[in-house]
């Protein structure tokens, strides 16, 4: 395969990543909705919000491996053109942090199970 159709195939996805982190958003919203929900009716349950919130979260780890992948891919499409890779390892560099984060916070997750876990700060909101 040729480094453009490698290019426009890795382009392709990152558009469907980025939608399916659109729809991660979506949920963490929902979840930070029930959160508000549960402090203003305590009395209200919410069995699976934190099955959702680990699936969110888990999805999350996931969609920032894919991003990780596709800063590898292209830094070995711009090895094979010749070109500079400096700000290619910076690229990984910071999926790599990023991935990190995610996994992270899903530990959080899954640790504060069965607890209010809504008091800690940022448990659903996906975004890094």
């Amino acid at each position: 395969m040729n480094t453009k159709q490698e290019e426009i195939n890795l382009l392709n996805l990152q558009n469907i990543i980025t939608t399916i982190y659109i729809i991660s958003l979506v949920i963490s919203i929902y979840i930070t909705n029930v959160d508000k929900d549960c402090i203003t009716s305590p009395n209200k349950k919410h069995p699976n919000t934190v099955k959702l919130a680990i699936f969110n979260r888990t999805l999350v780890v996931i969609l920032t491996s894919l991003f990780l992948y596709i800063s590898i891919k292209n830094k070995n499409i711009n090895i094979k053109k010749g070109k500079k890779t400096d700000l290619f390892n910076l690229q990984i560099m910071a999926s790599e942090i990023s991935l990190l984060s995610t996994i992270i916070v899903l530990y959080v997750v899954i640790k504060s199970m069965g607890e209010n876990y809504t008091i800690i700060s940022g448990v659903s909101n996906p975004n890094l």
